[in-house]
Order: structure tokens, then sequence, then C-alpha cells
């Protein structure tokens, strides 16, 4: 049984590559809006066809590999649609990692052409892969041999492609996440998974042709790429900004009217509690989306307060394109001292519900049976929204597909008896901070390469700001010692830096369970005990 027979895709209702395809209605309208440079539809559908030509030209094909690097651009949006018709995958890579983490994921996902911006021009040519490539290109460098303005000038725009035979399985998108060995992996999604989640999303942020979208989450992340697909499938208009600070923000909402923002949680966060925001208009803004770190729920009840639109919080993987469960805005818009508030502001600490063609359920850790309501176990999810595996990694595929169709998160909770999901652990021990992944045993890796050090453990402990942050804590090696700061410093030469510890302790030993494997969670625990929410 596929992932689509499991669950019932329904991708005669999204077709990636068609997102932009114009009727006499919306042709002119704004797609995209990117500071002073915008595109209309129009416009996009015919930049669209000319970088699938393009591809086919450089000889790249079905199931080919074609990646991009750079921050949030209107080029990436281009590049995503334009492969899509060509049948290419698209890779969008993770700009804030170091040249050797890039040099990895460009090597494992096989990509054979690479389009970048000027920023990233010279890290992308200093990587030994880029001898292999048929073509690097760069978006808005001075450099007409291989710049992406004057090799689009050169494609064909009328007619089709060449043709492509399309399956619901066939990946569109390949997103790089990490597991507990640290090695990136590239999550296959596809065209049904894409059909299953991106409709859904758009219809959860009540989006049409009148809404404006404000991006400023990365597009390497599923929640920005979905935001990006989503308002194009709601032929709505997207303002792409990389400034993703509190006053950033504020500046674009008045100067564009924007009427949906999509938010990690430290930036919901960071709107409430900034003294620009008491000032700023926010008139237009129809409804909030937070998520990828835990937020208090006196932040919640104050966003609330502040900004009176609907607000919700989605919960999603990359391995499930997005959304599983959604705390939707009738959880958040409850009388604080009305009947049932108490029970109100407990399920503030929750994920929702499954949206419509997911389902979830917990199961025994050990044996893998499933539990009923108000018991912690492993929390799975079935639904065509579901990845198709990991790229090249049949052994990492298996171990989180299971044959009847259940996807393994990783991550620990309970239902309650109205279905509602509180997460409370997670199997895999990853950080998410300020909604970046971070994953231990990469960390750990780089500090054990320290002359002084002997052991190392990474943890994630409470931040005002991020949510939580990396602790190092670390054993030295006999007659040795060193100090927090050379340690942090040691490990942003070598890693991103959102990556890096931001405070370290040193022990004389790592707590062990009989096997020798060390106990995190008693790591954890003592930072945790006065916290009511563990993760998001």
């Amino acid at each position: 049984m596929t992932r689509s027979e499991a669950v019932g895709a329904t991708s005669d209702e999204f077709a990636v590559e068609r997102l932009v395809s114009t009727s006499t209605d919306d042709s002119t309208a704004i797609a995209l809006i990117d500071g002073d440079r915008s595109r209309t539809y129009r416009e996009l559908d015919e930049v669209a066809l000319r970088v699938a030509n393009g591809l086919h030209a450089l000889g790249l094909g079905h199931d080919d590999r074609v990646a991009f690097l750079g921050r949030n651009c209107i080029e990436c949006a281009e590049l995503l649609l334009g492969a899509a018709r060509a049948g290419v995958v698209l890779t969008i890579l993770n700009w804030r990692l170091q040249t050797a983490e890039l040099s990895y994921v460009i090597h494992d996902s096989s990509a054979s052409v690479v389009i970048t911006t000027a920023e990233f021009a010279d890290t992308v040519r200093s990587l030994p892969e880029v001898e292999a490539l048929r073509k690097l290109l760069v978006v808005d460098g001075p450099d007409p041999e291989n710049g992406w303005v004057e090799w689009l000038a050169e494609q064909t725009h009328t007619g089709d492609p060449v043709e492509v035979t399309r399956h619901p399985d066939d990946v569109v998108v390949q997103l790089y996440t990490s597991g507990t060995t640290g090695r990136p992996k590239g999550a296959m999604l596809t065209r049904s998974s894409l059909a299953a989640c991106i409709p859904d999303t758009a219809q959860l942020w009540e989006l049409d042709s009148t809404s404006v979208v404000l991006s400023v989450l990365p597009m390497f992340h599923i929640a920005g790429a979905g935001t990006l697909l989503g308002t194009l499938w709601a032929k709505a208009r997207l303002v792409i900004d990389n400034d993703a600070s509190t006053p950033g923000m504020l500046r674009a909402v008045e100067r564009h009217g924007v009427t949906n923002l999509i938010l990690a949680s430290v930036m919901l966060q960071g709107l409430v509690r900034a003294p620009e925001s008491t000032d700023a208009d926010l008139s237009s803004v129809r409804t909030i989306s937070y998520g990828a770190a835990p937020i208090s729920s006196d932040v919640l009840q104050a966003a609330r307060t502040m900004l009176p639109c609907r607000i919700v919080q989605p919960y999603g993987l990359t391995e499930t394109t997005g959304i599983l469960t959604v705390l939707d805005e009738f959880d958040h818009a409850f009388d604080p001292t009305g009947p049932g508030a108490g029970a109100a502001v407990v399920r503030l600490r929750s994920c929702g519900r499954p949206r419509s063609g997911v389902e979830v359920r917990i199961v025994d850790i050990q044996s893998g049976t499933p539990l009923p309501a108000g018991n912690p176990g492993e929390v799975q999810a079935r639904s065509a929204r579901v990845m198709s595996g990991y790229w090249n990694q049949p052994e990492a595929t298996a171990e989180v597909l299971l044959a009847d169709g259940w996807f393994r998160t990783g991550d620990v909770g309970e239902l309650d008896d109205d279905g509602y999901l509180f997460l409370l652990d997670r199997l895999k021990d990853t950080i998410i901070s300020g909604g970046e992944n971070i994953y231990p045993a990469e960390v750990e890796d780089i500090l054990h390469s320290h002359a002084n050090v002997a052991e190392a453990a990474i943890v994630g402990v409470p931040d005002d700001r991020w949510g939580e942050t990396p602790l190092a804590v670390i054993v030295c090696k006999p007659g040795a010692s060193s100090t927090e700061a050379e340690l942090i410093a040691f490990a942003r030469t070598r890693l991103a830096s959102y990556k890096c510890p931001t405070r370290v302790v040193f022990v004389d030993a790592l707590p062990r369970n009989p096997t020798g494997k060390v106990l995190r969670r008693s790591l954890r625990e003592p930072y945790w005990a006065d916290h009511e929410r563990r993760i998001q």
C-alpha cells in the first residue's frame, strides 16, 4: 500500500508546475515582492517556462537534481517552479552551513547544477564538487558567462518544455534535515505529499487573492517553502523579506498591508515584547501562524490581547511536508474568566488536533503497541503528506517509515481524550533553537576533536529568546583544562553559529545507563524543572 492509498491523496487539485499558470483575472496580479522588485503571475509563469527549458537544455531530465544556495529571493521561487515543470528535483541549501557541511550536502544530493547568489558564489567555487557540475549560475553577480539573468534570456518561453511523464510519487523538492548521527538526510517531498498538505495549509491561513503574506522564514525550511507554495496556490501575494527582526517585520506589515504573518515562536514573542509594537499599525493582519519552538502561555495570551486577529499554531516536520496538527483560532480565543478557562489554558500547551487526512497515534516506545489517551509514548503519523523517504538512505528510511504507512516522528507525546496532542520530549534529542534544528551528535563530534576534551554531551536548555539553546557538558582529559569561552570559540570556527553551545559546564563524568549510553535527560532535567512546556 502506498502513502497515497493509505490516506487518500488529492493530487489532482494541486500541481506545483502549474501554480502560476494564469487566467485573465490573475495574469497582471502581483505574485511576489522582493524589496523594490516584483513579479506578476504572468511574468512568473514566463520565467518558470524559461527555467524549465533551460534545465532541459543543460541535459537535466526526470529526477535529476538542481540546487539553490542563497537567502530568500524571487529567483529561488522561479527555480522551484521551473524545475517542477521540467520534472527536475530542487534542493534548497541551508546558507547557514559551514563550507564542509555544504560540500557534503551538495555531493549527497547528486545536484549537477547549482544556482547561487553573489553572497555565496565564492563559497561554492571553493568546493571540490564544483568541478563536476554541469553549470554554476550566479543570480546577482557581474558574470555574463555564468549569470542567471543572462542564462534566462537565452532560453525560450514559448510552448511547453520537453514532455515529462508525471506520477504522484515523483519527487519535487528535496529538503535536508539531520538525525542523531549528525549526517544530513534529504527528505524527498513528492507531488502527492505536496498535494495533501499545501492546499490545506493555504486554507488554514484563510488565503485568497486579497491576501498579502509576509515570508521571513528561510525557504530551505519546509515552513518557508510551504509559505511560498501555499501563497501561490491561493493566487495571493507574497512579500519576501530576509529581515526577521521585530522592527523589520513591523515595517513590512505597514508598508505592504500584510494580512498573514507566518512566524517562528521566537518572532511572535519578539512582537509581543517589543516596545515598537505598541505604536505600529497592525490593523491589516488577519491571521498569525506560529510554531517551531517552545512558547509560554503568558506570551500567547499577551499576543491575543495585542493582536486581535486569528492565531493558529501548526505542528509538523520536514518529513511530513509540514503541518500534521493545529491548535486553531478557537483554542486561542477563549474567555480567561469564563467557565472551563483552566482547561483552555492547559490546551495552549498542546499542538492541537490532526488536520483532515492525518492520523496521529501514540505507541509504546519499546513494543510499538498503540496506547490509549493519557499515556506518553512515541508520536506516529499516517498521511499522504509523509515524504517518500530519505534520498540514498534506505536504512534510515526504513527506520522511520513503517510497512503499514505510519511515520515515526521521533517525538514523545500523549493525546488527551479529545485528541489534542501534547509533546513531552524528543527521542532523537534534537534541540530546536529559534526554529533551527540542532543535532547533538554533530556538535559533540566537533568538541571531541578539541585537544583537552575527553567527553562531550550536548543538551537543550531553556532560553528566554530562542526557546532553547545548546548546553555543552564537558569532561576534560586527565591533567587538562579548558574554559567556556575557549570551547565556544573553537566550535564557532567549525559549525554554523546557531549550532554552537551558548553555555559550557565542566563535570568529572557523564551520567550513563548500564549499557553505557549517556543519560541526556538527567543532564537536561535540572534546567527544565521549573518550565511548564519542554518542547513544541
